[in-house]
């Protein structure tokens, strides 16, 4: 888009498209990033290692978060479970339902998924000038600022 065509509108249109385009040009980059040779993983079942390292949750909370079938979030898990990747246990607050875990070797494979997807970025960073790569940099900033502040309960 031009900066002409950018910058032209209202202030309301303005914040309008800039959500549009960070939200279109997030979603390339992580499919972008999905596609890199010798993953042998989804981006879904990336995604849920990377909630359920920030938390344990139950199979509905994942399949719900990921927008897809219950019985498809269960053979997920299973799969994720058969790598020792991620381990079931009793819910404390509800015992008819189990919490599903990262493992240390599912925070391995995590950790190692992401030092891959770095590495297919990087030789393209360093394309970039000084300036452009500290921009990128606060943005990525700025980019966790403002998914924590979506994320955060409101009220």
């Amino acid at each position: 888009m031009s900066d002409v065509n950018r910058h032209s509108g209202t202030d309301s249109e303005h914040k309008d498209r800039l959500a549009l385009e960070l939200l279109i040009a997030s979603a390339r980059f992580t499919r972008t990033l999905g596609r890199i040779p010798g993953v042998q993983y989804s981006t879904v079942a990336w995604r849920v290692l990377a909630e359920l390292e920030r938390h344990p949750a139950r199979i509905s909370e994942l399949a719900q978060q990921q927008r897809v079938a219950q019985p498809t979030m269960t053979a997920l898990v299973q799969r994720l479970e058969s790598e020792n990747w991620l381990r079931r246990a009793p819910d404390p607050e509800d015992g008819r339902a189990t919490l599903v875990s990262v493992t240390p070797e599912g925070r391995a494979a995590l950790a190692e998924y992401r030092r891959t997807a770095a590495a297919a970025v990087d030789p393209h960073l360093a394309e970039l000038s000084d300036f452009d790569r500290a921009t990128l940099a606060r943005a990525a900033e700025l980019l966790q600022q403002l998914t924590e502040r979506i994320e955060a309960p409101s009220g």
